[in-house]
């Protein structure tokens, strides 16, 4: 207990820095001091338990320490092991030499300087006693000879006592196992382990127990190999005992000062703005038949005969979790960011959910906050190109000076993002004298440190807050690992409950509700791209008219019962892109075109793999985009060029072929191109053939020639035509 609390010393130090915690006189916070610590700490009466333990555990009573002293002192010498100056049967002779002088009973020097000397006796018999113990340890368990088996160098290493596999004492390890007794069969024959576990319900009762054990022994380990496959940034904190909601709330002020007036006027305003973060329940549910249980044994015993020289010390309880969790933990990683929930009480009976519908993830809150409590900002695509640029003149110019100045703060971005924008500044100033590699910082900002998740590849998006502003919840530590294994009939059956959230702090807040949203009052930035349009959920059971008021993606047919036809799309927001997707072969969904949904093509029946993509109207209506064909690839819009064009035009198709010119005709410009598309220009002639200079909109390779059959791919980054392919 004493250890914990001097641990809160340096955090309740740095809130109340005037405080003295040298344990000299009790401590008593007044009702201000211990607002701030219940504040900062986020715990209810905080303040109140710590100053109590405090006075309990640390502050020195003078006659107890007398006390104390004296029996420590009176046991010490007891063993005849006398310390000089200390106390010896009331002797009142006078020390020499180097003895610790005598002083006053009561002297606390004194006191103080013969507990040291104590203190060095005891540090060299110790040092002594840890001699002779490591060299027992390295003699054979006490209860039965080790056994060196033939074999491979891992296999000789294992050691095991009478009773227990790696002689742990754990019930785990107990050779009443059959799967520990085979090991040690093995090992002190020498030969290959045969026969298998009878997986009947004494041994599955065994192992059920088994895990329960380990879990709860060896929690802090599970949790941390747990969390090592989540891949989640290192300054995400997580909190426990979520049981449902975890909430925070954040206070808007508006201005309070103003010049001065003998009239009493007034005029601050403020509000508190609560983010509510929901913690959801997951579930593991395995089934294997007696099979593939002995699979996995069979895999754990050949883990003790594998080369290499390294002692093989894996309970068969932590082998059969972390297989399990490997799995798990991929795919919590994955939908810690890219999750979306859908209820699983819609699906219908005996339907699985997907894991990625088990949780809201990072992308999913920031997407329903986004221009709702913050304003995100509009920057141009981030490319390979432009990585840098973007980033720089974002931080430099569009994040607030108060903000972009704060100390801890991160940049969120995907690995693709962060190679980029290092690649952009060695491009930049490599060939300076003074150059040296950039590290994970902005460039002149080294308050703004560069955060990289895996999950964000290929997004584009990026985002800065502060280091403390989001983490995780969970309830119970580890209670990922507490997995119940049970029989039924042929089959064994393994599973778990437990919960994962991801909650933020805040996102931002005006003192008028009703306000527009600015980049003053808030302290997460990000910029506007489009999120989560590959993560769908599902929609429930022959819905003519889905609903996209929670998501933008659906998948749809599998849960139908027969066939249904899609007449209109709910709760359609203008201008937002909206993806349907298919994943069925049977009862298939049909998007009919009418005057609520405008199709391009006539209908789109939604086959297992067919994507259809829609763009809001105003009205509720969607009109079509674009259409994909599970297994094909679709046909580029070609648009034939006049003769002696400069120009192309986006709007028209996405690819170009030149005509005969009169004359020579230099291509510069393709009009109204959007941000991230590809567009081709093929050669349609080679009478003048049209060309393109390494110059202008166009960053090439070289200058290019549209003779017939040539072409040449190039990306738009919003600034320049960039050459990806040509041929």
């Amino acid at each position: 207990m004493k250890k914990k609390l001097i641990a809160l010393f340096p955090f309740v130090a740095g809130i109340l820095p005037n405080l003295k915690l040298d344990g000299k006189e009790k401590l008593e916070l007044s009702e201000e001091d211990m607002g701030k610590l219940d504040k900062e700490s986020g715990t209810e009466k905080f303040a109140e338990s710590f100053m109590a333990a405090y006075n309990k555990y640390m502050v020195v009573d003078e006659k107890e320490a007398k006390k104390a002293f004296e029996g420590f002192m009176a046991e010490y010498n007891k063993d005849g092991i006398a310390v000089e100056g200390a106390p010896k049967g009331g002797s009142e002779e006078s020390p020499e030499g180097d003895e610790v002088p005598k002083a006053e009973e009561n002297d606390q020097i004194s006191m103080i300087n013969q507990l040291v000397k104590a203190g060095q006796e005891l540090l060299a018999e110790n040092k002594e006693n840890k001699r002779q113990l490591d060299a027992l340890k390295k003699d054979p368990e006490p209860d039965e000879p080790e056994t060196i088996p033939s074999g491979s160098q891992k296999a000789k290493s294992v050691k095991h006592s009478k009773t227990h596999l790696f002689a742990s004492g754990q019930a785990y390890d107990a050779l009443d196992r059959p799967w520990n007794q085979r090991v040690v069969d093995s090992l002190e024959s020498g030969a290959p382990m045969r026969g298998a576990t009878v997986w009947d319900k004494v041994n599955i009762d065994k192992l059920n127990s088994d895990l329960g054990a380990y879990a709860r022994r060896n929690s802090s380990e599970i949790m941390s190999m747990i969390l090592d496959g989540y891949d989640i940034p290192a300054h995400w904190n997580i909190v426990t005992n979520v049981q449902d909601q975890y909430v925070f709330t954040s206070i808007a002020t508006g201005e309070v000062t103003q010049a001065f007036k003998k009239s009493w006027l007034p005029k601050n305003k403020q509000r508190f703005v609560p983010v509510v973060n929901k913690v959801f329940d997951k579930q593991i549910d395995i089934t294997w038949d007696s099979s593939e249980l002995k699979s996995i044994e069979k895999s754990w015993l050949n883990m003790f005969f594998n080369d290499g020289s390294t002692p093989y010390k894996m309970s068969f309880a932590r082998y059969l979790l972390s297989e399990i969790m490997k799995k798990a933990r991929k795919e919590d990683k994955i939908n810690m960011f890219k999750g979306v929930y859908f209820d699983p009480e819609n699906l219908p009976d005996g339907t699985a959910g997907s894991f990625m519908n088990a949780m809201d993830g990072f992308l999913k809150l920031v997407s329903d906050h986004r221009n709702v409590d913050y304003k995100a900002h509009n920057l141009d695509p981030i490319t390979a190109i432009n990585a840098y640029d973007v980033i720089q003149d974002w931080v430099e110019n569009d994040i607030p000076l108060d903000i972009r100045n704060m100390p801890g703060l991160v940049l969120g971005v995907g690995n693709d993002v962060l190679r980029w924008y290092k690649e952009g500044h060695k491009s930049k100033y490599g060939t300076n004298n003074d150059y040296s590699e950039l590290g994970d910082h902005v460039y002149e900002f080294d308050n703004i440190k560069f955060v990289k998740h895996p999950q964000m590849e290929g997004t584009g998006f990026i985002y800065l807050t502060t280091e403390d502003n989001n983490g995780i919840m969970v309830d119970v530590p580890g209670e990922e690992s507490l997995l119940e294994i049970e029989k039924d009939k042929r089959v064994i059956n393994a599973f778990a409950d437990y919960k994962h959230g991801v909650y933020f702090k805040a996102f931002g807040a005006k003192v008028d509700p009703n306000a527009e949203l600015d980049y003053e009052d808030q302290i997460f930035f990000s910029n506007n791209v489009e999120l989560l349009n590959t993560t769908y959920v599902p929609v429930v059971s022959n819905d003519a008219t889905p609903s996209v008021a929670d998501h933008h993606a659906l998948v749809i047919g599998a849960n139908n019962t027969s066939a249904t036809n899609i007449t209109k799309i709910d709760d359609v927001v203008e201008g937002q892109t909206y993806y349907l997707r298919g994943n069925a072969s049977s009862n298939v969904s049909t998007v009919k075109n009418n005057t609520d949904i405008i199709l391009s093509d006539g209908d789109f029946a939604l086959n297992d793999g067919n994507e259809i993509v829609l763009i809001g109207l105003s009205g509720g209506k969607v009109i079509e985009y674009s259409r994909k064909v599970a297994g094909t690839v679709p046909e580029p819009t070609k648009v034939e060029l006049a003769a002696d064009a400069t120009t192309a035009n986006a709007e028209d198709g996405n690819w170009f072929i030149t005509q005969a010119n009169t004359g020579g005709t230099a291509f510069t410009n393709i009009q109204n191109a959007v941000a991230g598309e590809v567009y081709t220009l093929e050669g349609g002639s080679g009478t003048n053939s049209t060309t393109v200079a390494n110059s202008g909109n166009f960053l090439l390779t070289g200058a290019f020639n549209a003779g017939v059959g040539n072409f040449l791919k190039v990306k738009y980054n919003g600034a320049k035509f960039v050459e990806i392919e040509r041929g």
